[in-house]
């Protein structure tokens, strides 16, 4: 067993992952990295962490033994412990299940199809998956662990009535568990984001969203309008914020849901 703490990142390529990744292997980490994007690993080789690398040939991002089901959630896990021995922290990115299959679920809800009303509940049982796989990695020595979801379960919307309830209800299930293994001294939290952009954010141009920056333009103007700070936020500083969650500094915070969004929630 390594005598370092190892962090677990599930989806590691994907919105703040990358930039939490370095911030963990600064601060003494070992890695598990799950879909690490092109480059990842060998920038955080450098930095001196272990890399264990769980390829989406062995845990596929969809179908049925992705992440989204008990046995790929296991399987990153089973994979930390193999190779390190010992999970510490873990970031994690529940997929949005079956919104790829039949689309988005924002929307009023008179006008939504069965299909989407049906599609709901698999924010909570992708999120069950994945902590049921993570949490008896951590009851003997007590952990970390970080859910990435939305800040649109934190605020009442019109025009978003089906996702806002799927992401409340996914940020109520994990305070909830947080307090079932609060004696574990497993540290169980929520942070939703908002007008916080990364790469592939669905209204922002190729080329615009990097790590550390947002170049603004027609786009960005309506989320840049209803954020009271009056800009956009990046992954950078998301995963700043996340990092203190996870890196074994603050072992007094759990049951929490944090919101990323330059006060939006608070509108």
């Amino acid at each position: 067993m390594t005598e370092r703490r190892v962090a677990l990142l599930q989806r590691a390529g994907s919105f703040a992952n990358p930039c939490l990744a370095r911030r963990l292997a600064r601060a003494g980490h070992d890695l598990v990295l799950h879909a690490p994007r092109e480059g990842m690993v060998e920038e955080l080789l450098d930095l001196g962490a272990g890399v264990e690398v769980v390829g989406e040939d062995a845990v596929p991002l969809d179908g049925p033994e992705s992440d989204t089901t008990p046995e790929g959630a296991r399987a990153l896990v089973e994979r930390a412990l193999a190779r390190f021995g010992r999970l510490d922290a873990a970031a994690l990115l529940p997929p949005r299940g079956k919104e790829s299959e039949v689309g988005s679920i924002r929307g009023r809800l008179l006008d939504a199809p069965v299909e989407h009303i049906n599609a709901m509940g698999n924010y909570l049982e992708v999120t069950c998956h994945i902590l049921r796989a993570v949490i008896p990695a951590m009851q003997e020595r007590g952990g970390q662990i970080l859910v990435f979801t939305s800040d649109s379960g934190a605020r009442p919307e019109a025009g978003w009535s089906l996702y806002g309830a799927a992401r409340a209800g996914q940020n109520f299930l994990i305070r909830a568990v947080a307090l079932e293994h609060a004696a574990d001294g497993i540290c169980i939290n929520a942070m939703g984001s908002k007008n916080a952009i990364s790469a592939g954010f669905p209204y922002c141009p190729p080329g615009h969203a990097t790590d550390e920056a947002v170049i603004l333009g027609e786009w960005s103007k309506p989320l840049v309008a209803e954020t009271p700070l009056g800009r956009l936020g990046t992954m950078e500083e998301l995963a700043a914020f996340a990092c203190v969650l996870l890196d074994g500094s603050n072992r007094f915070q759990t049951a929490q849901y944090f919101s990323f969004s330059g006060g939006w929630s608070e509108l």
